[in-house]
């Protein structure tokens, strides 16, 4: 967590937040190990960088909270940061280990080919309904009904339609591009580099950048409101070019890689920055509102969301409870307005964090 406050109360939810992410990895690091799952696991670290010495304030704050975490980290300037992400964009950087970097389709893949024997995957079968009936529930899908006698959504902010309670959360989409595999010519222009990955010290304006294992660079970049789950081909392009961009900003020295790929997908934010968690009905359980933080957050989130509802003992669920619940969302136009203005907001105080 970057931003504890001062409060013992405020720094025993921190101690809990880290707990819980922690646990996440410790499971996820389990079942990549048991199930040899190749999935690009690799336990690196992570470097938070700022580009415009005005943000001096926001990585000073996160210095604090790591000191008082007592937390692991290394404080490195501009040439120290070259030498090991290989641009000089940026003016200070913190490194922190302990941060896992994977390829999360591979994991994604990995898991589902490892499931349990109970459990039955079904491909390219949306839920379109779900309603509690006769002590149990039923959803409906395009092939037909599937009956329960209780119900877990893991849909983020996308299972509005299907939530019997008030929405609280919202789906933003936002944008990653993969290059083409550096050659070894390429390389040359280069410090010798291991993987990294390397977040911006602003999330909705700066970029997100990772060097992979194959010698790939890999931008995230750009958030829009996605409210209605869509995302068009011209915002996914738009997307693209803006990555172009930023990646030959940070490296033109490479201005010859071109981009290989570009995709988008959805995130689910709150307006407090809680989860959305636990029980919402008699039989429909979900476990939501992951706020851009996923991978181990949710991991941790719907292992002990199973605990609650099957009434196992686990002390890491007081810790889940202790972060909160996510506020009410207001209805639409007033929703789309607070959204769009929100993202204003932010992008202009950190335009200064976007590479020209």
């Amino acid at each position: 967590p970057h931003n504890i406050g001062s409060s013992t109360a405020e720094l025993k939810k921190a101690q809990d937040y880290r707990a819980l992410l922690q646990e996440g990895i410790r499971l996820l690091d389990e079942t990549v190990t048991e199930h040899q799952i190749a999935c690009e696991w690799e336990n690196v670290g992570k470097y938070h960088c700022q580009i415009d010495p005005s943000s001096e304030a926001i990585m000073q704050e996160y210095v604090d909270n790591l000191q008082l975490m007592q937390e692991p980290y290394s404080l490195l300037d501009g040439e120290a940061l070259y030498q090991k992400l290989g641009t000089r964009l940026y003016s200070k950087g913190i490194y922190t280990p302990g941060c896992i970097l994977v390829n999360p389709a591979k994991l994604i893949a990995g898991l589902a080919r490892h499931l349990p024997e109970n459990v039955t995957v079904y491909h390219q079968t949306p839920a379109l309904a779900m309603r509690q009936e006769n002590g149990g529930v039923r959803v409906t899908t395009l092939q037909g009904t599937i009956r329960a006698d209780q119900a877990m959504l893991a849909t983020n902010a996308l299972s509005r339609e299907l939530s019997p309670t008030v929405s609280r959360q919202a789906s933003m989409a936002t944008y990653a591009s993969i290059t083409a595999p550096l050659t070894p010519e390429q390389r040359q222009r280069l410090p010798a580099m291991e993987s990294w990955g390397l977040t911006p010290v602003n999330a909705i304006a700066g970029a997100t950048l990772r060097y992979t294992h194959d010698h790939r660079f890999l931008v995230r970049q750009h958030v829009d409101p996605a409210l209605r789950g869509v995302i068009t081909a011209g915002q996914t392009a738009s997307a693209a070019r803006q990555h172009l961009a930023l990646f030959h900003a940070a490296y033109p020295q490479l201005q010859d890689v071109p981009l290989e790929r570009t995709w988008s997908g959805t995130i689910s934010v709150t307006r407090n920055g809680a989860p959305v968690w636990g029980r919402l009905a008699p039989q429909i359980w979900t476990a939501g509102g992951c706020n851009g933080a996923g991978v181990s957050k949710q991991t941790i989130a719907g292992t002990l969301l199973a605990d609650l509802a099957m009434g196992q003992d686990n002390p890491l669920i007081a810790a889940m409870q202790s972060l909160g619940q996510a506020n009410v969302m207001p209805p639409s136009p007033f929703l789309d307005i607070g959204v769009a203005g929100a993202l204003w907001k932010e992008r202009y105080v950190g335009r200064k964090e976007m590479p020209a």
